[in-house]
């Protein structure tokens, strides 16, 4: 395996460092890509996290999936981006603090322009992704919510692309599976999975396991499903030996609604954090209120606008206007229903 002028031997593993710019500071801005290569040639899968920085927990998900790799028994390769956005991390926001038209790294791929997200994004596409068969995306609730499902793309031009796709997220071993449309709507195929399949071939999926600022046996259950869904995943792609983790049915959906505040104050949420993607609710249900912390008045209170699926649940924390809180999956829509093994959408 040869990435930016570094050659990591078969059998064995490193680290490539490779310098994107120079910022204002001097400072050089690189991607580290952690590379495990398998000891017999094979697929490779990539994969990144951190695209945005204010998810900084996934990259622990990195980490996990690297450490647990022995090159000796892999036909194939893994190649980890543990930071993909390392000026976003430094600030800890979503987005790169600049004056862009593209601050937001997940809408910058294929882009043409030197601002710094694009740069960025060229650079992912070149050292990571064009030496990839599949791809995985990472992100995560932010800090005080947590999501919970793999979402597969179902609209790429080349069908089979979504085929494969679909296959690597039930290989993932959730029982919960979003098909969205990646390429053809809102960001298309200027997000990293939409690029990826859309105009590189590669199939992927994006994985929305986790978030931070909860019990940490729960977040380590996170972390742990995490890891234990690449390694599955590199099951399936015939990388590690033995049989990926799918489970007997999935639950495939394609509507969702965000349920977020209206209104600034302290969100108090009715469901515990455990209740993600377990606990469905009815139509008009309360899902939370927003108190004000000056008054203590309950300002707003936040309900299913459908009978749902809790996709994203949120712990007590300080909401402005828009901030995220639920996350519900249409369990009425038309697109919503269970296969059994052999079954494809």
């Amino acid at each position: 395996m040869r990435i930016a002028g570094t050659t990591i031997a078969r059998g064995t593993r490193g680290v490539i460092r490779v310098p994107v710019l120079t910022d204002l500071d001097g400072s050089e801005i690189a991607l580290v890509i952690h590379a495990v290569v398998g000891a017999k040639p094979g697929p490779v899968l990539a994969m990144h996290t951190v695209l945005h920085g204010s998810e900084w927990q996934t990259a622990d998900i990195s980490r996990g999936v690297v450490e647990s790799l022995d090159p000796a028994e892999m036909t194939g390769s893994l190649l980890a981006l543990p930071v993909a956005n390392p000026i976003a991390l430094a600030s800890r926001t979503r987005n790169l603090r600049d004056e862009s038209d593209s601050p937001d790294l997940n809408r910058s791929f294929g882009g043409e322009q030197t601002w710094i997200a694009d740069q960025l994004a060229r650079a992912i596409t070149e050292h990571l992704l064009r030496h990839a068969d599949a791809m995985i995306d990472f992100h995560s609730g932010l800090w005080g919510s947590g999501m919970g499902s793999v979402t597969s793309g179902r609209d790429f031009g080349d069908a089979s692309i979504s085929k494969r796709s679909f296959e690597m997220a039930r290989s993932f071993g959730r029982t919960h599976i979003r098909r969205s449309d990646v390429a053809t709507k809102f960001p298309g195929p200027k997000s990293a999975v939409g690029y990826a399949g859309q105009v590189l071939g590669i199939p992927g999926i994006v994985v929305e396991l986790g978030g931070a600022g909860f019990d940490p046996e729960l977040e380590r259950e996170w972390l742990s499903g995490n890891v234990e869904g690449v390694r599955s995943v590199m099951k399936h792609l015939g990388i590690l030996p033995g049989t990926p983790k799918r489970p007997e049915r999935v639950l495939i959906f394609d509507t969702v609604r965000r349920v977020n505040p209206t209104n600034a104050g302290i969100l108090e949420p009715v469901f515990a954090p455990a209740d993600l993607m377990r606990r469905e609710v009815a139509k008009g249900e309360l899902l939370g209120r927003i108190w004000s912390p000056y008054t203590f008045e309950v300002i707003e209170e936040l309900r299913a606008p459908f009978r749902g699926l809790v996709d994203m649940i949120s712990r007590s924390y300080p909401t402005r206007p828009g901030d995220w809180a639920y996350l519900l999956a249409d369990l009425d829509h038309p697109g919503t229903r269970w296969l059994g093994p052999d079954e494809l959408p």
